[in-house]
């Protein structure tokens, strides 16, 4: 309980400058932005690696049927990973959109975008 209350303070304490000049609905949509920027390609390649992983297990224990099952659920998670952090970009996009956040790094990168 402790690492978390200090896990939690460190937190706020990182976030509290950043929060302190956010003075306007701008500034502060950026600065989540700029955050979720970092964020997001780092996800994304950890859940491609878990896909790969999981496609090296399924290839290398070709002979047990219990690692097999494993390994082709581990290839599935890492699917739905993937799929979910592409939805993501999309949503993250569409909000940007709808409410016209121009001011504010785009999520998506511009390889993607149209």
């Amino acid at each position: 309980m402790q690492k978390i209350n200090a896990l939690i303070l460190t937190g706020v304490a990182v976030m509290m400058p950043t929060t302190a000049s956010a003075v306007t609905l701008g500034n502060t949509l950026n600065t989540i932005s700029g955050i979720i920027n970092g964020i997001i390609p780092i996800i994304l390649a950890l859940a491609v690696l878990y896909f790969f992983w999981g496609l090296a297990s399924y290839i290398l224990k070709s002979d047990d049927s219990e690692a097999k099952g494993k390994a082709i659920n581990q290839m599935f998670m890492g699917i739905i990973a993937i799929f979910v952090m592409v939805s993501i970009w999309g949503i993250i996009r569409i909000l940007q959109e709808t409410f016209e956040v121009t001011g504010s790094a785009p999520i998506v990168p511009k390889e993607i975008r149209r």
